[in-house]
């Protein structure tokens, strides 16, 4: 039996599978007497500090052994405890109502998780695992269960099926006796899975039902590559993937010793490779592949950690800076909508071409402050860099230029350390962007063309959606040409342009990103080393004119299997590589 999800941190495990299903805490309703009121809302009080305290202790804990960063996950937790919406609210129905504590955190569960409900954003709608978990612990200590059973001691190596993992649960983990983790839920915006990565543990999440299939200490297969988990497997297809996972650590050992070299083409151009980042715990990684920096820091994913006022952000930023010195960090502007700046507010109809990143700016400039003053503090600490996304063209670039500066003035005003020069950088992911890109080259310092926006606005296909994923094509001649388009106004104004997008990670579409212009590439940082072997195989002149060959040819299929035949030979060479 093959089950299959979302590979989230690759590699091959086999393993017995130890299979665990959780027991929530039953939750009665009771109605306390006038004078018991006060005492019940202290048992809570006590409760909530003795769950404040073990978090504490798992944090430090979890810092001893895989660093700070990581510990970091826990803040958020610690946040919600301490946050008037969960701990002052179930005091106040415990008061109002004269009910017992454990009724009044379910009354607070159900209001929080609608709160959750409502965000569009996935990862901001996975944070309920994190209110969950919180709740969970709390509801324990009142029982006075605080001390149950433990993760910490595994039977022995295994692979852990489960229908999800808390935050906390993955950190208490036994991570010396986890071959890996196959999770019924979840996907790579999941504590966990960034945990599984920073450890190199593999790992699928969204197998739905694997806990009901797998049988208690059967033998199982977990590919968090592909996303596959193959359930008491014939002894062929076991020593398949035990071959094939002895391969893939070859190849590790093999790609260590090219950490260090640089991604330059055959005819001696130089392509920096940089990565996508989520997480400051996602910089370790980066690294450990050879990134030369982090090119696109999606900062919005730090609304799930409470990490919205300036202080936090600022001591993030400089910690991602530590970790990468000295490469440099390029952190996008909050990419939200209005429900995410004000929860329970109104959502747009279309989150995709509604009120969205800078379009909030004049509607909620409150919510950008700090971050742009955490960001021009920070950058007196490293090469940082600053990308504003979701602009149509050079007004409303204007726009938040002078935002900037007015930001930058106000620091100024107060004596505060801050970069005065700051390297601004625009996304080109709306195609009148990309078609006007020379009105925007005066007031830009570097451009980053965000090719997953681009290409769903110009084929209008909503690359979420799985009735018309087919027709998502990334080497449509529609999109080459556009890709063109803003790749020579670039170069004619003299400005660097890269790209942080899916396409950056391809092999085969590096080649073209790079054969038209693309001086810098940001992606997953484990699709670095391959698409650095290919690079370094390729002749990009060569690529450059097969390219433009490729834009008279009518459909993507055609162009892609030109440039395959026209460039098999680079392609080969990374193939053999892999194999």
């Amino acid at each position: 039996m093959e089950l299959t999800g979302n590979g989230v941190s690759p590699g091959i495990a086999v393993g017995q599978a130890l299979v665990m299903e959780r027991e929530r805490v039953p939750v009665f309703r009771l109605l306390l007497a006038p004078d018991a009121v006060e005492r019940e809302v202290q048992r809570l009080l006590r409760a909530v500090a003795a769950s404040r305290k073990q978090l504490e202790a798992i944090k430090a804990r979890l810092s001893r052994e895989v660093g700070a960063l990581h510990a970091y996950i826990f803040d958020a937790q610690l946040l919600m405890l301490e946050d008037p919406l969960l701990r002052d609210r179930a005091a106040g129905i415990v008061r109002q109502d004269h009910v017992n504590a454990e009724w009044a955190l379910r009354q607070v569960s159900e209001q929080l998780h609608a709160l959750f409900d409502g965000f569009t954003d996935e990862y901001l709608k996975e944070r309920s695992s994190d209110l969950d978990d919180v709740l969970g612990r709390v509801l324990l200590n009142l029982a006075g269960a605080a001390d149950g059973p433990s993760l910490a001691r595994l039977p022995g190596p295994v692979v852990l099926v489960a229908q999800d993992l808390t935050p906390s649960e993955a950190a208490e983990l036994d991570w010396a006796k986890v071959m890996g983790i196959a999770l019924d839920g979840g996907s790579r915006t999941y504590h966990t899975a960034i945990l599984a990565r920073s450890r190199g543990i593999p790992a699928v999440a969204g197998l739905r039902d694997a806990t009901q299939r797998v049988p208690p200490g059967a033998l199982v297969v977990l590919d968090g590559t592909q996303g596959r988990l193959v359930v008491e497997p014939s002894e062929p297809v076991v020593a398949g993937f035990r071959a094939l996972r002895e391969r893939q650590q070859r190849r590790e050992i093999s790609l260590q010793s090219t950490r260090g070299e640089p991604a330059a083409s055959r005819d001696g151009v130089r392509v920096a490779l940089l990565a996508n980042a989520e997480f400051a715990e996602e910089a370790a990684t980066a690294m450990q592949y050879g990134a030369e920096g982090i090119g696109l820091f999606r900062s919005e994913y730090l609304l799930g950690r409470g990490s919205l006022d300036e202080e936090r952000q600022y001591e993030l930023y400089r910690r991602l800076l530590d970790q990468m010195h000295p490469h440099p960090v390029t952190v996008r502007v909050w990419d939200l909508g209005p429900e995410d700046i004000a929860p329970g507010g109104p959502s747009s109809p279309n989150p995709a071409l509604g009120p969205r990143a800078l379009r909030m700016l004049s509607r909620a400039p409150g919510a950008f402050r700090p971050q742009l003053r955490a960001l021009l503090r920070a950058a007196v600490h490293g090469p940082l860099r600053i990308l504003f996304p979701f602009l149509r063209g050079a007004s409303d670039l204007a726009e938040v230029r002078a935002f900037l500066a007015e930001t930058a003035q106000e620091l100024e005003s107060e004596g505060r350390v801050y970069a005065a020069e700051l390297p601004v950088g625009v996304m080109i992911e709306i195609p009148s962007a990309a078609l006007t890109l020379g009105q925007l080259a005066p007031a830009a310092d570097f451009f980053s063309i965000g090719t997953n926006d681009l290409i769903q606005y110009l084929l209008a296909v909503d690359r979420a959606d799985p009735r018309v994923a087919s027709l998502y094509e990334p080497l449509h001649p529609a999109v080459l040409a556009l890709l063109v388009t803003a790749f020579d106004q670039a170069r004619a104004a003299g400005r660097p342009v890269g790209v942080c997008g899916e396409m950056a990670g391809d092999p085969l579409q590096s080649l073209v990103l790079a054969g038209l212009g693309a001086r810098e590439l940001s992606m997953s940082p484990t699709a670095i080393p391959r698409v650095k072997q290919v690079l370094r195989a390729a002749d990009l002149a060569h690529v450059r004119e097969a390219t433009l060959r490729a834009l008279r040819l009518s459909s993507a299929a055609a162009v892609e299997s030109h440039l395959r035949t026209e460039l098999h030979e680079a392609l080969a060479a990374a193939d053999a590589g892999e194999s």
